[in-house]
């Protein structure tokens, strides 16, 4: 009879009888402190993961292997993304032309409805004019400066774009199509004729253009082959190179991939 000591992960103690002279169990994560026949210390440690069933989409993944429980993608916050295609089309359209004409749309509805133009309220009046106004003063700064006019422009709906692929995110939805016109729009900005400023204004635009253009490069690229969540990805194979050999895992995995 064999009696063995352990000590789980959690602080639990538990203690157990066995039968036989060697037990073939393999030392668990967590720490086990085991007595046999023979007066046979042995005291093991592992570091502790988080158990993947083979429904979750990274179980399988080869750099996912350093990371830790807490470190691991979950299906309530980073499961497979919906909607992709003509439902997110849908939703730019939405975002970037349905929305900000609605209420000029409704505005004259109402205004029709009235059935005179003297039956309406101020702010119709407002609600039309200050499109207008807008409209005007930026094709008359699209005459004196083009280039800032093309910096507004894609500038404003690059941050459109931005709002509503977070939205998408949030309720599960797909946002590839936003990402990719992102990075064109990052290219023309990067790479127009911006010698028209030497100032603060060029070096801190061109900054941001950089750094944009770094960041979706990399979006784009891990969405086109097929990973999701480039973030988990990177921090694993990160984690993976600080351990012997992970170098060479990292070529092995990726050519293979």
């Amino acid at each position: 009879m064999a009696s063995s000591l352990r000590l789980s992960p959690a602080g639990a103690l538990a203690f157990r009888a066995t039968s036989g002279r060697r037990s073939v169990a393999s030392c668990a994560p967590g720490l086990r402190l085991t007595k046999r026949r023979g007066s046979v210390l042995r005291l093991c440690s592992a570091r502790p993961t988080a158990p993947a069933s083979d429904g979750e989409w990274w179980a399988n993944a080869w750099w996912a292997t350093e990371l830790t429980p807490e470190e691991l993608p979950t299906q309530e916050t980073d499961a497979p993304t919906t909607g992709h295609g003509r439902e997110e089309l849908d939703a730019i359209r939405n975002a970037l032309v349905d929305e900000p004409l609605r209420p000029v749309l409704l505005a004259l509805r109402e205004i029709m409805d009235r059935g005179h133009f003297f039956r309406c309220r101020s702010y119709h009046a407002g609600i039309i004019a200050g499109p207008l106004l807008m409209i005007a003063g930026f094709c008359q700064l699209g005459k004196l400066v083009p280039i800032l006019f093309v910096d507004i422009i894609l500038g404003y709906i690059f941050y459109k774009l931005s709002v509503l692929a977070a939205e998408l995110r949030r309720n599960g939805k797909s946002n590839h199509i936003c990402a990719r016109i992102q990075l064109v729009m990052l290219f023309i900005l990067s790479f127009k004729d911006n010698n028209a400023f030497w100032d603060v204004y060029r070096f801190v635009t061109e900054m941001i253009w950089m750094i944009g253009l770094q960041v979706y490069i990399g979006a784009v690229l891990y969405e086109t082959g097929g990973v999701e969540e480039p973030r988990f990805h990177l921090l694993g194979i990160y984690k993976i190179l600080k351990t012997k050999g992970g170098l060479m895992r990292v070529i092995k995995n990726t050519f293979e991939e």
